[in-house]
Protein backbone atom coordinates (compact mmCIF):
# COMPACT_ATOMS: atom_id res chain seq x y z
CA UNK A 1 0.00 0.00 0.00
CA UNK A 2 2.86 2.15 0.29
CA UNK A 3 4.16 1.54 -3.02
CA UNK A 4 0.85 2.37 -4.04
CA UNK A 5 0.75 6.20 -2.52
CA UNK A 6 3.95 6.48 -3.45
CA UNK A 7 3.19 6.11 -7.49
CA UNK A 8 -0.01 7.16 -7.46
CA UNK A 9 0.89 10.44 -9.14
CA UNK A 10 3.93 8.82 -10.93
CA UNK A 11 2.05 6.08 -13.17
CA UNK A 12 -0.50 6.35 -15.96
CA UNK A 13 -2.30 3.73 -13.37
CA UNK A 14 -2.16 1.85 -10.06
CA UNK A 15 -3.85 -1.24 -9.07
CA UNK A 16 -4.09 -3.22 -6.42
CA UNK A 17 -4.56 -6.98 -6.03
CA UNK A 18 -5.41 -8.62 -2.95
CA UNK A 19 -7.10 -11.80 -1.73
CA UNK A 20 -9.00 -9.67 1.09
CA UNK A 21 -11.76 -7.68 1.06
CA UNK A 22 -10.71 -4.08 2.18
CA UNK A 23 -6.94 -2.66 2.26
CA UNK A 24 -5.42 -4.23 5.88
CA UNK A 25 -9.15 -5.81 6.93
CA UNK A 26 -6.42 -8.40 8.91
CA UNK A 27 -4.71 -5.50 11.08
CA UNK A 28 -7.17 -2.69 11.22
CA UNK A 29 -10.42 -4.20 10.46
CA UNK A 30 -13.12 -3.72 7.89
CA UNK A 31 -14.14 -0.02 9.25
CA UNK A 32 -10.45 1.40 9.17
CA UNK A 33 -9.41 -1.10 6.29
CA UNK A 34 -12.67 1.21 3.81
CA UNK A 35 -11.12 4.94 4.96
CA UNK A 36 -7.56 3.49 3.47
CA UNK A 37 -9.39 2.49 0.47
CA UNK A 38 -11.33 5.33 0.06
CA UNK A 39 -7.84 7.46 0.46
CA UNK A 40 -6.18 5.64 -2.29
CA UNK A 41 -8.91 5.60 -4.89
CA UNK A 42 -9.32 9.44 -4.33
CA UNK A 43 -5.71 9.53 -5.61
CA UNK A 44 -6.52 7.43 -8.22
CA UNK A 45 -6.02 3.68 -7.17
CA UNK A 46 -7.71 1.26 -8.31
CA UNK A 47 -8.42 -2.43 -6.38
CA UNK A 48 -9.42 -5.57 -7.32
CA UNK A 49 -9.94 -7.72 -4.19
CA UNK A 50 -10.88 -11.79 -3.64
CA UNK A 51 -8.78 -12.70 -6.17
CA UNK A 52 -4.88 -13.37 -6.61
CA UNK A 53 -3.01 -13.52 -9.61
CA UNK A 54 -2.99 -16.10 -12.57
CA UNK A 55 -0.41 -15.48 -14.91
CA UNK A 56 2.47 -12.73 -15.97
CA UNK A 57 2.13 -12.33 -19.83
CA UNK A 58 5.44 -10.67 -21.97
CA UNK A 59 6.84 -9.41 -24.74
CA UNK A 60 10.66 -9.57 -25.29
CA UNK A 61 11.78 -9.53 -21.94
CA UNK A 62 8.84 -6.89 -20.78
CA UNK A 63 5.59 -7.44 -19.15
CA UNK A 64 2.58 -6.40 -20.57
CA UNK A 65 -0.47 -7.75 -18.93
CA UNK A 66 -1.55 -9.34 -15.60
CA UNK A 67 -3.95 -12.02 -15.31
CA UNK A 68 -6.00 -12.56 -12.20
CA UNK A 69 -7.83 -15.54 -10.47
CA UNK A 70 -11.08 -14.24 -11.91
CA UNK A 71 -10.09 -13.77 -15.48
CA UNK A 72 -9.71 -10.00 -15.43
CA UNK A 73 -6.39 -9.11 -17.54
CA UNK A 74 -4.55 -5.80 -16.43
CA UNK A 75 -2.34 -4.14 -18.59
CA UNK A 76 1.07 -3.43 -16.79
CA UNK A 77 4.68 -2.40 -16.66
CA UNK A 78 6.00 -3.23 -13.42
CA UNK A 79 4.41 -5.45 -10.81
CA UNK A 80 5.51 -5.43 -7.47
CA UNK A 81 4.69 -8.35 -4.99
CA UNK A 82 3.83 -8.42 -1.26
CA UNK A 83 3.18 -12.16 -0.93
CA UNK A 84 4.32 -12.38 2.73
CA UNK A 85 7.39 -14.33 4.06
CA UNK A 86 8.07 -17.57 6.02
CA UNK A 87 10.95 -18.20 7.87
CA UNK A 88 14.27 -19.24 5.71
CA UNK A 89 14.62 -22.65 8.55
CA UNK A 90 14.89 -25.65 6.51
CA UNK A 91 18.65 -25.96 7.56
CA UNK A 92 18.19 -26.05 11.23
CA UNK A 93 15.27 -29.40 11.14
CA UNK A 94 18.39 -31.76 12.03
CA UNK A 95 20.55 -29.16 14.74
CA UNK A 96 18.77 -29.91 17.51
CA UNK A 97 16.52 -26.56 17.81
CA UNK A 98 13.24 -26.22 19.15
CA UNK A 99 10.90 -25.25 15.89
CA UNK A 100 7.48 -24.64 15.33
CA UNK A 101 5.08 -26.66 12.67
CA UNK A 102 5.43 -23.33 10.85
CA UNK A 103 9.52 -22.85 10.87
CA UNK A 104 9.55 -20.62 13.26
CA UNK A 105 12.42 -21.43 16.07
CA UNK A 106 11.12 -20.83 19.82
CA UNK A 107 12.89 -18.59 21.88
CA UNK A 108 12.51 -17.70 25.65
CA UNK A 109 12.62 -14.24 27.63
CA UNK A 110 16.21 -13.91 26.97
CA UNK A 111 16.01 -14.63 23.33
CA UNK A 112 17.69 -18.23 24.13
CA UNK A 113 17.13 -21.12 22.28
CA UNK A 114 16.63 -24.99 23.66
CA UNK A 115 20.38 -25.58 22.80
CA UNK A 116 23.07 -23.79 25.47
CA UNK A 117 24.34 -21.03 24.36
CA UNK A 118 22.72 -20.27 20.58
CA UNK A 119 20.33 -17.55 21.13
CA UNK A 120 18.24 -15.99 17.85
CA UNK A 121 16.22 -13.16 16.63
CA UNK A 122 14.15 -11.03 14.40
CA UNK A 123 11.65 -12.22 12.14
CA UNK A 124 12.47 -15.88 12.29
CA UNK A 125 11.53 -16.58 15.83
CA UNK A 126 8.56 -17.00 18.08
CA UNK A 127 9.31 -15.60 21.43
CA UNK A 128 6.87 -15.06 24.40
CA UNK A 129 5.27 -11.36 24.66
CA UNK A 130 4.26 -9.84 28.05
CA UNK A 131 1.44 -7.84 26.98
CA UNK A 132 -0.45 -11.23 26.05
CA UNK A 133 0.19 -13.40 29.13
CA UNK A 134 4.07 -14.60 27.43
CA UNK A 135 1.88 -16.03 24.50
CA UNK A 136 4.58 -17.00 22.22
CA UNK A 137 4.27 -14.64 19.26
CA UNK A 138 6.12 -13.98 15.65
CA UNK A 139 6.23 -10.09 15.18
CA UNK A 140 7.61 -9.18 11.58
CA UNK A 141 8.82 -5.81 11.89
CA UNK A 142 12.01 -3.75 12.60
CA UNK A 143 11.25 -2.71 15.70
CA UNK A 144 10.66 -5.75 17.68
CA UNK A 145 13.66 -7.09 15.81
CA UNK A 146 16.00 -4.23 17.24
CA UNK A 147 14.91 -5.11 20.73
CA UNK A 148 15.60 -8.68 19.98
CA UNK A 149 18.95 -8.14 19.20
CA UNK A 150 19.66 -5.73 22.23
CA UNK A 151 18.21 -8.67 24.36
CA UNK A 152 19.85 -11.48 22.69
CA UNK A 153 23.42 -9.43 23.21
CA UNK A 154 23.16 -8.91 26.36
CA UNK A 155 21.88 -12.64 27.71
CA UNK A 156 25.43 -13.24 25.87
CA UNK A 157 27.45 -10.93 27.45
CA UNK A 158 26.14 -12.40 30.81
CA UNK A 159 23.99 -9.46 31.43
CA UNK A 160 20.29 -10.94 30.46
CA UNK A 161 17.18 -9.14 30.63
CA UNK A 162 13.54 -9.95 30.03
CA UNK A 163 12.35 -8.90 26.68
CA UNK A 164 9.94 -6.13 27.22
CA UNK A 165 8.62 -4.20 24.61
CA UNK A 166 5.46 -3.23 23.24
CA UNK A 167 4.84 -3.95 19.57
CA UNK A 168 4.46 -0.55 17.52
CA UNK A 169 4.18 0.28 14.10
CA UNK A 170 3.04 2.77 11.69
CA UNK A 171 2.41 3.81 7.66
CA UNK A 172 2.66 7.25 5.72
CA UNK A 173 0.65 7.23 3.22
CA UNK A 174 -0.75 10.69 1.18
CA UNK A 175 1.45 12.29 4.16
CA UNK A 176 -1.13 10.98 7.11
CA UNK A 177 0.43 8.44 9.43
CA UNK A 178 -1.38 5.76 10.90
CA UNK A 179 0.35 4.13 14.30
CA UNK A 180 -0.82 1.29 15.95
CA UNK A 181 0.01 -0.44 19.17
CA UNK A 182 0.02 -3.79 20.75
CA UNK A 183 -0.84 -7.56 19.17
CA UNK A 184 -4.16 -7.38 18.24
CA UNK A 185 -4.69 -10.97 16.34
CA UNK A 186 -8.00 -12.76 17.70
CA UNK A 187 -9.48 -9.32 18.81
CA UNK A 188 -13.36 -9.79 18.67
CA UNK A 189 -14.79 -6.13 18.67
CA UNK A 190 -13.47 -2.71 17.46
CA UNK A 191 -14.36 0.71 19.67
CA UNK A 192 -14.22 3.63 17.28
CA UNK A 193 -14.38 7.71 18.43
CA UNK A 194 -13.83 10.34 16.23
CA UNK A 195 -14.31 10.82 12.02
CA UNK A 196 -12.82 8.75 9.75
CA UNK A 197 -14.29 11.69 6.84
CA UNK A 198 -12.58 14.02 8.99
CA UNK A 199 -9.04 11.78 9.38
CA UNK A 200 -9.15 12.09 12.66
CA UNK A 201 -9.88 8.59 14.82
CA UNK A 202 -8.70 6.37 17.16
CA UNK A 203 -9.65 2.58 17.00
CA UNK A 204 -9.90 0.19 19.81
CA UNK A 205 -9.15 -3.12 19.09
CA UNK A 206 -11.03 -5.25 22.29
CA UNK A 207 -10.78 -9.31 23.34
CA UNK A 208 -13.85 -10.24 25.53
CA UNK A 209 -13.37 -7.06 28.55
CA UNK A 210 -9.44 -5.69 27.21
CA UNK A 211 -8.25 -3.53 24.99
CA UNK A 212 -5.44 -5.27 23.08
CA UNK A 213 -4.16 -3.03 20.56
CA UNK A 214 -4.59 0.56 19.45
CA UNK A 215 -4.74 2.91 15.75
CA UNK A 216 -5.66 6.15 15.37
CA UNK A 217 -4.67 9.04 12.53
CA UNK A 218 -4.48 12.78 13.20
CA UNK A 219 -4.83 11.89 17.58
CA UNK A 220 -0.97 11.81 18.78
CA UNK A 221 0.01 11.15 20.99
CA UNK A 222 -2.63 8.27 22.00
CA UNK A 223 -1.19 5.01 20.69
CA UNK A 224 2.28 6.30 22.05
CA UNK A 225 0.56 6.71 25.50
CA UNK A 226 -1.20 3.32 24.92
CA UNK A 227 2.40 2.36 24.31
CA UNK A 228 3.64 3.56 27.55
CA UNK A 229 0.78 2.33 29.82
CA UNK A 230 1.48 -1.36 28.48
CA UNK A 231 4.79 -1.14 28.79
CA UNK A 232 4.62 0.13 32.82
CA UNK A 233 2.33 -3.01 33.34
CA UNK A 234 -1.60 -0.87 32.59
CA UNK A 235 -3.99 -2.20 30.28
CA UNK A 236 -7.35 -0.38 28.95
CA UNK A 237 -11.08 -2.41 29.84
CA UNK A 238 -13.60 -1.87 27.32
CA UNK A 239 -15.95 -0.52 29.67
CA UNK A 240 -13.29 2.95 29.86
CA UNK A 241 -13.21 3.58 26.37
CA UNK A 242 -17.01 3.66 25.35
CA UNK A 243 -17.92 6.95 26.68
CA UNK A 244 -14.74 8.73 25.87
CA UNK A 245 -11.46 7.91 24.03
CA UNK A 246 -8.60 8.58 26.39
CA UNK A 247 -10.35 9.05 30.30
CA UNK A 248 -7.39 6.27 30.65
CA UNK A 249 -4.44 8.70 29.96
CA UNK A 250 -4.35 10.18 33.67
CA UNK A 251 -3.68 6.58 34.71
CA UNK A 252 -0.43 6.80 32.65
CA UNK A 253 2.75 6.35 35.62
CA UNK A 254 0.83 5.17 37.89
CA UNK A 255 -1.11 2.02 37.02
CA UNK A 256 0.02 -1.75 37.38
CA UNK A 257 -3.16 -3.29 37.18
Amino acid sequence: MEVASFLADKATSVSVVDLIQVPFQLTLGDQVGAYMQKLHEEKGVHFHFGTGTKEFIGEGGQLKEVVLSNGTTLAADVCVMGVGVVPATDFLKDSGLSLTSRGFVTVDKHMHTNVPDVYAAGDIVEFPLFTVDNQHVNIQHWQMAHQHGRIAGLSIAGKAQDIHSVPYFWTMQYGKSIRYTGYGPGYDDIVLHGDLNDNKFVAYYTKNDKVVAVASLGWDPIVSQAAELMSNGGSISKDEIRAGPDGWVVRLGTSHN
